[in-house]
């Protein structure tokens, strides 16, 4: 009896590990446009912290020649995990696409690089980096 509630909770404890691969899709709410990928540049005019789903996310305007871009990056807890500290004045290039999403434009980021610190954020198709379910 006891080896077989231990092979269910062994058994248990793999799916669960397995299943904290990164996501299917760009997220919640928009697709990820290979076809629009572009590069900007600019300075961090603002940083803040968004509630998306069950994570908090971190969205970055930053001011590049043509205007104002507000560009979602991911949820916060990866971006501290990558040890990627961002703030206003910050001199950064971002790799992404445009998406529509329920609140207006984005621009979602694929890859961020602040002065030697470069972070992939998504894959070419848009798949997140971060585990799915990521909620911390």
């Amino acid at each position: 009896m006891r080896t077989k509630a231990l092979l269910l909770i062994t058994a248990l404890a793999v799916t669960a590990a397995l299943a904290q691969t990164p996501g299917k899709g760009p997220g919640p709410g928009f697709q990820y446009d290979q076809s629009t990928e572009t590069t900007i540049s600019g300075t961090i005019e603002q940083i803040s912290t968004v509630d998306a789903m069950c994570h908090a996310g971190t969205h970055a305007v930053v001011k590049t020649d043509k205007g104002n871009v507000d560009v979602g990056l991911g949820p916060t807890q990866f971006l501290t995990d990558q040890k990627l500290e961002l703030k206003k004045g910050d001199k950064v290039e971002v790799i992404g696409a445009k998406a529509h999403t329920q609140k207006g434009e984005v621009f979602v980021a694929r890859q961020i690089t602040s002065g030697d610190k470069t972070v992939t954020l998504r894959d070419a198709q848009g798949v997140p980096a971060w585990p799915r379910g990521m909620c911390r």
